[in-house]
């Protein structure tokens, strides 16, 4: 309840109508009982001078509990959020003799001579691998049959041009590692435009011997070369070799991956 002084009266009386007054807000006007009361001077019954006018106003203001909006995407008090099971790096691996390992390499290649690129293929037609396993640095290898050049798709003679073992003929000759299997593949995606891909599976027979090629290639990285089998392999030998010497395109490195096998454990021991 709150006393408001309005204005000054000359006539008398106990009580006046209700005053019609608007609401000060939508609350006050729920239940609204407003009063002007006379204050008469005490123990005077009569009035003869203008006295103050009082404004009684009296209020019910209904509060109700309202409800609480919550997001149904946030997790609840007792909820805990759903969160990604974090799984920690892996350590790089320093690699063991007898052990396999695999590079696998990429590039984005663009043909620019389709003419000069399909010459080269056919200059390899007919060749014969006659060299020893223990020559080329690779497990049984047989003596094969000869190869007939592939098709004139450009990217079919790119593929067969790329020989994934190219840069490794130091780690071979130091007898760092022995290659078991090659394989390379070339795929278009425009008329002159695609990605090669190639891989070399080979096991590890002196890693050390790898670790000193590639310490001596880049002395800066020492550390790190000693740390990564896959560090020691990539500065001991160019990754992108295979294409260095193929002419008629153009090419932009991409992706090179170096992992250990495990799956061919039986043929480390």
């Amino acid at each position: 309840m709150e006393l408001v002084v309005v204005d000054m009266v000359a006539s008398c009386g106990d009580l006046v109508a209700p005053l019609s007054t608007p609401a000060a807000s939508a609350d006050e006007a729920l239940t609204p009982t407003t009063l002007r009361r006379r204050q008469d001077p005490p123990g005077d019954e009569t009035c003869h001078e203008p006295q103050a006018t009082v404004l009684v106003k009296q209020t019910s203001r209904l509060r109700g509990i309202g409800s609480v909006g919550m997001d149904t995407d946030q997790p609840g008090l007792f909820q805990l959020p759903d969160h990604k099971r974090q799984v920690p790096a892996q350590p790089p691996q320093r690699g063991k003799n007898r052990q396999v390992w695999e590079l696998t390499a990429t590039a984005e290649v663009t043909i620019t001579d389709a003419s000069a690129l399909q010459a080269a293929a056919r200059a390899d037609e007919g060749v014969v691998i006659t060299a020893s396993g223990a020559d080329l640095g690779v497990d049984d290898a047989q003596p094969e049959e000869p190869h007939t050049a592939p098709s004139d798709d450009a990217f079919d003679a790119l593929a067969w041009l790329i020989w994934p073992s190219h840069g490794l003929e130091g780690a071979l000759e130091a007898g760092a590692l022995r290659i078991l299997s090659v394989e390379s593949e070339a795929k278009a995606d425009s008329v002159d435009h695609g990605t090669a891909t190639w891989s070399v599976t080979a096991k590890l027979t002196d890693v050390e011997a790898l670790r000193r090629l590639a310490a001596r290639a880049c002395p800066d990285e020492a550390t790190e070369i000693s740390a990564s089998l896959a560090m020691a392999w990539q500065r001991a030998a160019d990754p992108f070799a295979p294409l260095r010497s193929i002419d008629g395109i153009t090419w932009k490195p991409g992706r090179v991956v170096v992992e250990h096998l495990p799956s061919r454990a039986g043929r480390n021991s």
